[in-house]
Order: C-alpha cells, then structure tokens, then sequence
C-alpha cells in the first residue's frame, strides 16, 4: 500500500501542459485524473485527448496497470476495486414497493408515438411492464427482462440490442452495444443507476457506464429512476452528473439535495 501511495504521488505531482502530452509521466498523470474523475477511459478516447498513437496509449495503461494504479479492462482501463454489480435477482427483490411506485409515475412521462429507450436495471424492468397500450411505442433496450417483457406485445415495436451478455446484470454490453446505439435516436431514456449521490449517477462497471452515456448521447431528455436506497449505496464509475438529467423519479431523497428537478413516486 505505502509502494502504491508513492506512485500516486509521483503521478499526481504532474501538472497539465494544455498541449500535446508528449512527456510520458504528464500523460498518465492526465489519465489518472481522468479515471479518477470518471472511473473509466476508453483508449480510443486517450488518443484523441491525449494526441498520442494508440501505441503510446497501450504502453501507459500497462505501465500504470502494473504500477497497480488502475486495472485494465477490456478496451481501456478502469479505477481500482470492486467492479462486480449486486446480481439481478437480489436487487430485484430489494425495495419493490418502491419501484413499482417510481415506475408508475416514470411512465407518465412516456409521450405516444415516440421512442423510448430502457436502461438495464430492475426499476427500468418494472417501467417496462407499465408501458402503455395503444400508444404507438418504440422501445430500444439491452435489458434481456425488459426484452422477455415486450416481446409478446404486438403493440410495441421492440428494438432489442444485443453485445456481450452480463448474466449479474441481465443485460448486453460491451463495443457491440456501443456500435448498435451509434445510431439511434430517442426521445426520452430512463436510466437507472448503482448509486446517486449530489454530483450525480453512478454505475458499477466499465461497461456499464459506457452503455449508459451512450444512452444519454442519444436521448434527447434522460429521466434518471432509482429508489432512495441508492443515495447510501457506493459504486466506483461516475456515468454523468446531474447537468445531462431532466429529473429524478424517486421515492426519497437526502435532506438538502438539490441535483436536479425532483419527483416523487
């Protein structure tokens, strides 16, 4: 531990140039900061930050993965620590009333004719099975329940979008998803969260909040959905603050908090 403080400390003492990261200690500090902040970095998004080859941006990951100062993960490279999220089936039985209550007044905000987009996530699931009848919807999700939901309805024009499966999550992510969300559009997102706090909404894996900014990216409103249990829960990886959110549909929410507009379901 103490070996691992001295090489923050070494990274951290690094200042921004605001040009190109030519010196290799400047550009994993930079990277540091920016895992720090997000939880998260894609490569790709390096390269073009950073104004390096991806070459150069493979061999800082390994040095500062073997530095143990991040964990590299499939595409990029991730904070320390847990990663793993609560399976479905437990968060599925965890506050349930509440969920049904958050879903109720979710859907209301569901405009006929449109396309909606599902996040994975077991109040999302209750949102799906409130869905209206007759209202002309377009329904894009990776949550495998919600897609198992929809499926039999004649009504709904199902957009399931597929990737690697995440059997704790029941959902598909990974570069699949992201590539298949590239180009769609919808008018409102539910977005579901491992937890919440005053700066904004977390998830539990690198994946995960990949998916989920996408998502944001191509909503035109985000509406956020999450019972207040999630303002006492912890996750590693930032997805967004509360600026790229329309509102929260919750049952509670802590004393003070003024994040976002908020209802109360």
């Amino acid at each position: 531990m103490a070996e691992k403080r001295q090489l923050m400390e070494h990274y951290g003492h690094m200042k921004d140039t605001g040009q190109r990261y030519s010196d290799a200690p400047d550009r994993r500090a930079a990277i540091l900061r920016r895992i720090e902040l997000d939880g998260y970095v894609a490569a790709t998004d390096l390269v073009a930050e950073l104004g390096v080859s991806a070459n150069t941006v493979r061999r800082d990951l390994r040095r500062l993965a073997g530095d143990g100062l991040v964990r590299a993960v499939r595409g990029g490279a991730a904070a320390t620590g847990p990663a793993a999220a609560t399976p479905f089936t437990d968060r599925s039985a965890q506050a349930s009333d509440a969920k049904g209550a958050i879903a109720a007044a979710a859907v209301r905000h569901v405009e006929p004719g449109t396309a909606v987009a599902l996040d994975s996530g077991t109040t999302t699931l209750e949102i799906a099975k409130l869905l209206p009848a007759d209202a002309g919807l377009t329904v894009i999700t990776h949550s495998l329940p919600a897609i198992a939901v929809l499926a039999p309805r004649p009504e709904v024009t199902l957009i399931g979008v597929g990737g690697q499966y995440g059997r704790d999550t029941r959902s598909f992510g990974g570069p699949e998803t992201l590539a298949a969300l590239e180009n769609v559009s919808v008018r409102t997102l539910f977005l579901a969260a491992t937890a919440l706090d005053g700066s904004g909404v977390y998830g539990a894996t690198p994946y995960e909040a990949e998916t989920k900014r996408r998502l944001i990216a191509v909503a035109r409103r985000t509406i956020v959905v999450g019972d207040a249990r999630k303002f006492g829960l912890s996750a590693p990886i930032r997805v967004c603050g509360w600026d790229a959110v329309e509102r929260l549909v919750t049952d509670a929410v802590p004393e003070g908090f003024a994040g976002v507009q908020v209802e109360i379901g």
